[in-house]
């Protein structure tokens, strides 16, 4: 919660700061900004005065959210509920470094403006710790994604936008190390569990499709301003994998020097898995994955290849990206080097238009801090992708660009519940009670709930799901009950 707390003071940053200068130093659509040319002076003073109160902030987020989730983290390990407690906070003044940024060309029917950058903090943060009973510290704090800032649905009245949305379009990096006696908490699976667990936590709240909203007004439409509007579902299929690196030692005496290969292919936080092949340098699959998308330019798709073990955790045997709408490799964004990249693919692909399938080959490559005990990583994946836009009016399953198990996209949107002042059974609140009401989104094998409105009759959710619904979507239910959780 930390992260999500630090990601909304610098969207407020973002906003009052990094724009102005953006149409200042003149931004262009569809364009990458260089902002230095640009007198900022100004900008470097206000993050100078705030840094304080964000400190402040810090602090107090830090002891009441991320100590109890690094306490739940070591207690999985066996190691004990205190194993763990911030003894010092500074979070220094050094700020998050928002880079590369690109702003999308308008779309038509999507009252939008989004901005795309790389965030950086690699700041000089001073932390102590206690930790398994010794005393140290945190230093080398990272944190570094993609990410995109849409401002959502435009408007005719100041402040001209309904909103601010914040996420990542790729899952982030995280890393950090310890000082002192706790160098123990550097052991591979202590700080693996620690930074799994914070991950999954940013996942959750920040990385496509979940998201973190502001709204800024309260004339425009809520579901333009805290709903995803999706306009198509992105197809894609890992077809194979091929010059795997094989490992030495005693595995190579008994004929299992080759990896039990499976892949995850990811858009975001959405993932899937491939079946595991074993004890091979190359496989192939048959398996299409759907990843529904609002626009399909700015997003990676991300292939992660592994070793499966049984003994330990999984090996690395490397990362792949892939830009949707141009089909073409990229490098990890914090890599210096990589591979080469793909001759671009002159068909780029429009969110409003179908394509039947393309197919890109990219080399495999090593990220900094992926666990591997492979000394070299080799490798090409061969991916096919394929773009569906959503349209109103349903076609023959025939009509798919490909095996799509999606027949319909259903969109709900809970606005509120009102007038809350009896229980579904009749009977009345207990004197003086207000309820903390809660709602429960359930159809077909889906169920979503909404966060608690607490202490109120009046709840207001502004809550958005999207449901993929199969063949028989129109035979499903969709039922929204509303709880008291108190």
């Amino acid at each position: 919660r930390y992260l999500i707390q630090m990601i909304k003071w610098m969207l407020l940053i973002y906003l009052g700061v990094t724009i102005p200068c953006s149409y200042a130093a003149g931004v262009s659509q569809g364009s990458q900004t260089d902002f230095s040319s640009g007198d900022t002076s100004w900008a470097a003073d206000v993050l100078h005065q705030l840094s304080p109160r964000v400190n402040e902030m810090g602090t107090r987020v830090l002891n009441s959210r991320v100590e109890p989730l690094v306490q739940g983290a070591l207690a999985a390990l066996n190691l004990g509920r205190k194993a763990f407690k911030f003894t010092r906070i500074n979070l220094g003044e050094i700020q998050p470094k928002i880079t590369n940024i690109r702003t999308h060309g308008a779309i038509r029917n999507m009252e939008r403006i989004i901005l795309d950058f790389d965030v950086v903090y690699d700041g000089n943060a001073d932390i102590q710790v206690a930790i398994l009973g010794a005393a140290s510290g945190l230093r080398n704090v990272k944190i570094a994604g993609r990410a995109r800032l849409v401002l959502s649905p435009t408007m005719n009245e100041l402040p001209l936008v309904g909103g601010v949305q914040f996420f990542f379009l790729t899952k982030p990096e995280i890393d950090f190390d310890f000082d002192g006696l706790a160098k123990i908490a550097d052991l591979p699976a202590i700080k693996k569990k620690i930074k799994e667990d914070l991950l999954k936590d940013l996942n959750e709240q920040a990385v496509y499709p979940n998201r973190i909203t502001i709204p800024l007004s309260f004339t425009a439409n809520p579901q333009l301003i805290w709903q995803p509007q999706i306009s198509g579902i992105l197809g894609v299929k890992l077809k194979s994998v091929q010059g795997l690196p094989r490992r030495g030692g005693m595995r190579k005496l008994l004929g299992q020097d080759k990896p039990d290969v499976y892949g995850i292919a990811s858009v975001g936080a959405q993932e899937w898995r491939t079946p595991v092949v074993k004890n091979s340098q190359q496989a192939t699959w048959n398996d299409w994955y759907e990843f529904p998308l609002e626009v399909v330019d700015g997003h990676l798709l991300e292939i992660n290849m592994y070793d499966d073990d049984t003994s330990s955790s999984d090996e690395f045997l490397g990362y792949a990206a892939i830009d949707v709408h141009s089909a073409m490799q990229t490098v990890h964004f914090l890599a210096k080097k990589g591979p080469k990249q793909q001759t671009r693919n002159p068909q780029m692909l429009q969110s409003n238009q179908p394509l039947l399938s393309r197919s890109t080959k990219a080399n495999l490559e090593m990220v900094a801090g992926r666990k591997t005990k492979y000394k070299n990583i080799t490798g090409t994946v061969d991916v096919e992708m394929a773009w569906m836009p959503l349209v109103k009016t349903p076609g023959p399953p025939t009509g798919k660009l490909f095996p799509s198990t999606t027949a319909a996209v259903l969109n709900v949107f809970l606005y509120s519940a009102n007038n809350l002042v009896k229980f579904s059974d009749k009977s009345a609140f207990p004197s003086g009670h207000l309820p903390s009401p809660q709602a429960i989104i359930t159809v077909a094998n889906y169920t979503k709930e909404t966060q608690i409105s607490k202490n109120t009759q009046q709840a207001s959710f502004n809550h958005g799901e999207i449901f993929m619904l199969q063949s028989n979507w129109k035979s499903q239910i969709l039922v929204i009950d509303v709880q008291d959780t108190e």
